[in-house]
């Protein structure tokens, strides 16, 4: 098991969708939660917690893969959705794996 972060940052104009979505994501993601930056608004970081090796790639897949993964648009609106109010789309959404040692 691991966690996982997300970071990206998300277009001023496009701030209400972005809260609407992710207030989806996280009832739909119990093992879900989402921080905004309090010294850089519109910056966000999402933490998984739990996530065994095979869901993290499949999530980072979804995410920032190249390709339409299995499970892409198994979030509310499809895990694409997101990319059109990330400030520079897909290739700007990081993403970290990290396990306990």
């Amino acid at each position: 098991m691991c966690i996982v972060f997300a970071e990206y940052r998300i277009d001023a104009n496009s701030r209400t969708d972005y809260l609407t979505w992710a207030a989806l994501l996280k009832q739909e993601y119990e093992n879900l939660e989402i921080y905004e930056g309090t010294e850089q608004p519109n910056l966000f970081v999402e933490i998984w917690s739990g996530l065994s090796d095979e869901a993290y790639g499949e999530l980072k897949a979804a995410r920032i893969g190249e390709y339409e993964a299995a499970g892409s648009e198994q979030s509310p609106g499809g895990w694409r959705t997101m990319e059109r109010w990330v400030v520079g789309g897909r290739a700007k959404i990081h993403m970290w794996q990290f396990k306990t040692i």
